[in-house]
């Protein structure tokens, strides 16, 4: 656990030093890039200077106009509502304004009122001098541009130099109209606000005609329809025998007043039928066997009746008189006897008269039976009827509601008509002025101008410099050599100016002849020396191309002490003129002048530039050492000052069979005995380019040194000559960058600037 909270801990501190450290890197490429390219960068910012001042000089000033509108949102208006409806303004209505304020009707209107198309700053210029002469000479004149041509061109000049933006979150617009002219800068200014109200009052005025011209067809196609459907609703009462009277059917009316009779009827018979069976029940109480229930009887039809009245008085004063003469006499008295038949005759009287009121009765039953009877089977048909009719009202509803939805219609769109009318007649706009124009000079601004030449000029020298950036595809720096080539980068040699003039070494110095001490043993044969390689590495041993060659060597020496032989060191670069042959003479002096045993052979056998350099006058060399048609001693060459040792190469016609000689036995036998004789052989091999002779080389070269001229050979050229050469790319010790610009070198590698500006200062 404490383990993985270690590496937690370290990859959790590793991140932001990475970060870090990545940030560092583009910092110091981009501090790099400046340094490279502050000449480019620095000749744009000169150039664009002059370009800047000339367009401040040519420009003619500009002056701005600036008016006010406000866009009345809510207030005072005639009508509350316009035909099309009215909705809250926002931000998007706004905005939608400020695009009318921009548009071409606006912009046609104040150039319609201000006669801009016949002013030539807006119309464009009369036909020149040159136009005219050209005309002369055949050329077909230019035509005067039609009225036209003229409008659209002002109007475009208006629109172009327009500019309306919204004040704040208010409802205020500012409208700005750049021109040269500031007195007509203003009028267009002020003219806009005009234009803008007109062309409201316009829209507005063709959006209530064309909708009240659609009111009135679709008025007319709604009154047809309401026709229509109300006419409609009257045949299909007519048809259904449906009237209405009070807003009610009439037959829901009939239907209640009959079963009211009805009901009516049936009390009065059962009103009637109960009398009568209290009558008759009265009447049989009157009869003779039954005299002690006539007291409880009462009907009202008895007691009405004036007869039946009387004849119960009378028979009422007869029954107190019996009873008191019954008890004065006794009941048998004659008296009583003839009271007696007088009540039995008066209670017969009362019996008879009952008959004919019950008789009566049953007269009035019969009747009210019979009306019953009628009112019942006339409502049964009227519900009948009734419930037809509703059946009917069902389908006569739908009819009633169509017809009243195309009346609202109707009525809806008549005042909406009226409202259309009335708008066409009084339009109004909710546009007015603020403030008027006032004119500033706003141009040319020669600050923002400056600046902005400053900013072009210096990315265009950024793009420039960036541009020489992606092509340059050469090497620069060592880390580069070690990131693409996959090798050390062993020493970087500084270019030596005009070391193509050559002198006689052992044949010449300041007061005097050298003394040739090697040339009565080998006939005169001393090797030409460059003059400023000899200064480098003689009179200047501390000299940043001498320290760099010795680095070579010493890189050399290490490999060899770690058993890596660097006895025989081959010398070679993927393209010709890269300054192989200059720095295998100069490691060749170098080692002789520390006292090693050096021998410098050119094996550039098709193109010895090495040979032509050092010994013009060599009749022999190389290749007959090699088949050993000449003494070895009779081929080298030597320099008489340092006792450097040098074979040339010669050319011989025809020299097809030279890469076999190479790759022969005799030469691998050759090089042997060199190794053994000398400390060092430095051999100057062709270019990569030349893949044979280099692979014919490899059976006795045991290292190689790759030569790179800094900053001209390609990055492709070097990996296409190593991966076609395998064989002498595993053998590779290192490689060069030669004719390095030690001042531009401080440019491409920030960490050693300073060392390199002091390199270049010891070599002054």
């Amino acid at each position: 656990m404490p383990h993985n909270q270690n590496l937690h801990s370290l990859s959790v501190n590793e991140a932001p030093a990475e970060a870090e450290s990545t940030l560092r890197d583009r910092i110091d490429y981009a501090l790099a890039f400046l340094r490279r390219r502050y000449l480019a960068i620095g000749a744009a910012l000169l150039l664009s200077l002059p370009v800047g001042g000339l367009y401040i000089f040519l420009t003619p000033p500009t002056y701005t106009a600036s008016s006010t509108m406000m866009i009345e949102t809510r207030g005072n208006r005639l009508l509350e509502q316009t035909i099309l409806g009215d909705t809250p303004p926002d931000s998007a209505w706004i905005e939608s304004q400020i695009g009318v304020l921009k548009s071409q009707n606006v912009a046609s209107y104040v150039v319609k009122q201000l006669r801009l198309a016949d002013s030539p700053d807006f119309a464009g210029p009369a036909p020149s001098l040159l136009d005219k002469a050209l005309a002369r000479f055949g050329r077909a004149p230019v035509e005067p541009k039609t009225e036209q041509e003229r409008a659209g061109e002002a109007t475009g000049a208006v629109m172009g130099g327009l500019d309306v933006r919204r004040v704040g979150q208010s409802y205020m617009l500012k409208i700005d109209f750049h021109s040269p002219n500031p007195e007509l800068a203003a009028k267009v200014a002020n003219t806009m606000i005009d234009a803008y109200i007109f062309d409201q009052l316009n829209a507005k005025y063709q959006a209530n005609r064309r909708a009240g011209d659609w009111l009135q067809e679709r008025l007319q196609t709604l009154r047809e329809q309401a026709s229509a459907a109300e006419r409609a609703v009257i045949e299909f009462k007519s048809k259904n025998n449906i009237v209405t009277a009070g807003g009610a059917l009439i037959s829901d009316r009939q239907l209640s007043d009959i079963n009211a009779q009805v009901a009516s009827v049936r009390a009065q018979a059962m009103d009637v039928q109960s009398r009568l069976e209290r009558v008759a029940a009265v009447r049989r109480a009157y009869q003779e066997d039954q005299p002690s229930s006539l007291a409880d009887e009462n009907v009202s039809e008895a007691m009405n009746n004036p007869i039946i009245t009387g004849l119960r008085t009378k028979y009422l004063d007869l029954v107190n008189r019996e009873a008191d003469f019954s008890t004065r006499y006794g009941r048998n008295h004659i008296a009583v006897v003839n009271l007696r038949n007088q009540i039995r005759d008066l209670r017969r009287s009362i019996r008879d008269e009952l008959g004919r009121i019950e008789e009566t009765l049953k007269s009035e039953f019969a009747i009210a039976q019979k009306r019953r009877d009628d009112l019942e089977k006339t409502l049964a048909s009227q519900v009948s009827q009734s419930t037809a009719t509703n059946q009917a009202q069902v389908a006569l509803f739908s009819l009633e509601a169509s017809a009243q939805s195309y009346r609202k219609l109707y009525d809806s769109f008549l005042q909406r008509h009226t409202e259309a009318v009335q708008q066409q007649s009084f339009p109004i706009t909710e546009a007015r002025a603020i403030s008027p124009a006032s004119v500033v000079k706003t141009g040319p601004q020669s600050g923002r101008i400056w600046l902005l030449t400053v900013l072009a000029g210096g990315l265009a020298g950024i793009g420039f410099g960036a541009l020489r950036e992606i092509l340059d595809r050469g090497f620069r720096t060592r880390e580069q050599v070690r990131s693409v080539l996959a090798t050390e980068c062993l020493a970087l040699v500084p270019r030596l100016e005009g070391h193509n003039s050559r002198r006689r070494v052992g044949a010449q110095r300041p007061g005097g002849i050298l003394p040739a001490f090697i040339t009565d043993r080998i006939g005169g044969r001393d090797v030409y020396i460059s003059a400023e390689i000899w200064r480098a590495l003689h009179n200047s041993p501390d000299s940043p191309y001498a320290q760099a060659i010795r680095t070579i060597k010493l890189t050399l020496d290490l490999n060899d002490a770690t058993g890596k032989s660097s006895k025989i060191v081959g010398l070679t670069s993927s393209l010709p003129s890269e300054g192989k042959s200059t720095i295998a003479g100069a490691m060749a002096m170098l080692i002789a002048q520390s006292g090693g045993r050096v021998i410098l052979v050119d094996c550039d056998v098709r193109n010895p530039s090495l040979s032509r350099a050092l010994a013009p006058d060599a009749k022999v060399g190389l290749v007959e050492a090699i088949s050993k048609t000449v003494a070895f001693d009779d081929a080298v060459w030597r320099d008489a000052k340092t006792g450097m040792a040098f074979l040339p190469a010669i050319i011989r016609e025809p020299c097809g069979n030279l890469s076999e000689l190479l790759a022969s036995d005799a030469a691998k036998s050759f090089f042997e005995a060199l190794r053994e004789k000398y400390d060092y052989v430095i051999v100057d091999l062709p270019p990569l380019v030349a893949a044979i002779d280099v692979r014919a080389t490899s059976r006795f070269v045991s290292s190689y040194v790759l030569i790179i001229e800094w900053g001209q050979t390609k990055v492709d050229a070097v990996q296409y000559a190593l991966r076609n050469l395998p064989q002498i790319q595993e053998n590779v010790v290192g490689a060069v960058l030669n004719k390095v610009d030690m001042a531009a070198m401080g440019r491409y590698d920030s960490y050693g600037a300073h060392y390199y500006g002091y390199g270049r200062r010891i070599a002054h």
